[in-house]
């Protein structure tokens, strides 16, 4: 019996269209921080640097496209992944803009800590 994590998530029948990338998928079980006392530890550093840095290049990366789509995938039957992701994009946003008093109370959080 071999556990073949390149599956994972990947059945027709229970995911719609598993072959495209769809950020708005809705949650369903995965096994890519492992599980019980396996568990990553970095997990939820993890799934908030995701959850803040990836809209924010969403956003911020204008006109943000795969070079090759679908990018190369490793050749590995066991665990799935791009073996890298080229993008493209035409211009970088500028990054909001702080407001003064925010900027003073985040100072004063620092000062405190």
């Amino acid at each position: 019996m071999v556990l073949v994590l390149a599956a994972g998530s990947r059945d027709p029948e229970h995911v719609p269209h598993p072959d495209v990338f769809d950020p708005d998928r809705p949650e369903n079980e995965h096994l890519g921080f492992g599980g019980g006392m396996h568990y990553c530890f970095g997990a939820p550093l993890a799934r908030a640097e995701a959850e803040i840095a990836l809209p924010e290049l969403v956003r911020r990366l204008e006109n943000l496209r795969l070079v090759s789509d679908p990018p190369p995938y490793r050749p590995n039957p066991i665990l799935r992944g791009p073996r890298h992701l080229p993008v493209e994009y035409e211009s970088v946003a500028p990054a909001p803009a702080v407001r003064g008093h925010d900027r003073q109370a985040a100072e004063r959080q620092l000062h405190h800590a």
